[in-house]
């Protein structure tokens, strides 16, 4: 074969893709006041030693040991004012680029809840089987009592009281999870511990999963809101008929990236049900680029230590009164109501009267949340007491003052926030079909989307062939996406494709 022969049989040879950085579909908010590290109370110090050492964000770290701690103490009591009782369940969304150090502070905060969980965990695998051969034996005589046709019916009715109830199933050992379904959360409150930490150093697995997906996410937005009020929970099961779950908790924190972070504040669903307005939303400054290594563990610093010894204390008292009480599987938890001191109750009036003032004023963009202003206030003063003191008999003005601090930095950072995310309704549905488009192509070489998929199983909004083609045009022309007539996708040869920008995919 000549030279000139091989050159036109060789096989051609298509320069790689060079993929720009897309443009970013609105812009960012402006930057955000540094935390209020003095309002932290006792947890001051663990969180300085863990901003010194892991170097992450401050409202990051921060929001990892508020969450941590109350995981704990929502299992102890609420706070009650005028006779309104408000439990102590925090929500909190940190935003925060890939490399903030997420899992890693998140790991660091709830390490002390997370061996208490294996340990259980692993003694409840021991006494599952001595329940299940109780179980046996208890069905065995119960069915030898049924069955004895030489006792009278009034006789049996007395040896079946004398056997008493089945024996009682053995506390789950799992009360933290990251992406539960909602009913998922409700079982895990129902038949196991009745409090829970939904903690996801990866948020965007729970708010991009089963639970958030379009046939669920109303019941777990709601679901999720009347469980952070602290209303009984409704239990619907085949063949049980509804169940109400009473005295059940959960605190939750959700680390997210900000690309999940504006689809989800900018979902007019999660707005309108009020969810927002429950969560204590920050995204700080990145502090990627500017750490230097340091060689100290945070766990070896008496701080940390301190910390991890409070915790567990906190966790204990809740253990110790679940354990006692017989009634705790079907009353749930054994909540104190904890008062204001009577400085605190004045300054949170307050608090509450400035924040009502303005709520036709510069706190109109976030009225919902702002509303909820206070009731933040209480919540966080109330984790800060009794982190101090896991039996506080009242709400001191100390703690109410750092609480108040803490709302007010969320208050500013939701305005901010919000200002930030308030963008016209074309490039939020596109933010939406994007996310949903990384999703649905995973797995696939290389990551390919094609029209007809997208008006077929995409958002609502983008149903019909002319609004998908219109949200894929401008996700193009932001370099989200590469056109690619004619490509193969999924074993087939589709007239109108799109390749997903590698940059694109968090």
């Amino acid at each position: 074969m000549s030279a000139l022969d091989a050159l036109r049989t060789a096989p051609e040879v298509v320069p790689e893709q060079v993929w720009p950085e897309p443009l970013p579909l609105f812009r960012d908010p402006e930057a955000p006041e540094p935390f209020p590290l003095g309002a932290l109370g006792g947890l001051e110090g663990v969180v300085r030693e863990t901003l010194r050492i892991v170097q992450a964000p401050d409202a990051l770290v921060a929001a990892s040991y508020l969450a941590a701690v109350s995981l704990a103490v929502q299992g102890l009591a609420n706070v009650v004012v005028d006779g309104r009782v408000h439990p102590l369940s925090l929500y909190l969304l940190t935003i925060g680029e890939s490399s903030e150090r997420k899992s890693s502070v998140d790991a660091i905060a709830t390490a002390p809840l997370r061996e208490r969980q294996k340990t259980l965990y692993l003694a409840q695998e021991e006494a599952i089987a001595v329940w299940e051969g109780q179980v046996a034996a208890w069905e065995a005589e119960r069915k030898r009592i049924l069955g004895d046709k030489k006792q009278s019916r009034e006789a049996k009715e007395e040896a079946l009281r004398r056997l008493g109830p089945p024996p009682t199933k053995p506390w789950s050992g799992m009360f933290l999870v990251s992406e539960p379904t909602y009913e998922g959360l409700v079982k895990l409150l129902a038949d196991g511990w009745p409090l829970a930490g939904l903690f996801a150093h990866e948020g965007g697995g729970f708010l991009g999963g089963h639970a958030m997906s379009k046939d669920h996410r109303l019941r777990t937005i709601a679901g999720l809101s009347e469980l952070w009020d602290g209303k009984p929970i409704d239990r619907a099961r085949s063949g049980d008929g509804v169940t109400l779950l009473f005295n059940r908790r959960a605190a939750v924190h959700l680390l997210v990236q900000p690309m999940v972070a504006r689809t989800l504040l900018g979902d007019p669903l999660a707005r309108d049900q009020g969810i927002l307005s429950r969560f204590l939303t920050a995204e700080p400054v990145s502090t990627a680029g500017t750490r230097r290594y340091v060689e100290e563990a945070v766990e070896d610093t008496p701080a940390y230590q301190g910390y991890a010894a409070r915790l567990r204390l906190a966790w204990e008292g809740v253990e110790s009164s679940l354990l006692s009480d017989p009634e705790s599987r079907r009353q749930g938890l054994r909540l104190r109501n904890i008062p204001l001191a009577p400085e605190a109750k004045a300054l949170w009036v307050e608090f509450y009267n400035h924040v009502e003032a303005h709520l036709k004023g510069d706190l109109a963009p976030i009225r919902g949340f702002a509303g909820k202003l206070p009731e933040h206030a209480l919540r966080l003063a109330g984790v800060l007491a009794l982190y101090h003191n896991p039996e506080a008999a009242s709400i001191s003005k100390e703690h109410l003052e750092s609480g108040i601090a803490l709302a007010e930095f969320y208050g500013a950072e939701a305005l901010r926030l919000t200002g930030g995310y308030r963008i016209p309704r074309p490039l939020a549905l596109a933010q939406e079909v994007l996310t949903w488009i990384i999703a649905r192509t995973q797995g696939r070489t290389p990551r390919m989307v094609y029209l007809q998929e997208v008006y077929q199983f995409g958002p609502s909004e983008v149903r019909s062939a002319k609004a998908a083609r219109e949200v894929l045009r401008l996700l193009e022309e932001h370099g989200y996406l590469a056109h690619r007539p004619n490509a193969e996708v999924e074993g087939a040869t589709r007239r109108d494709a799109w390749e997903v920008n590698p940059h694109a995919i968090p």
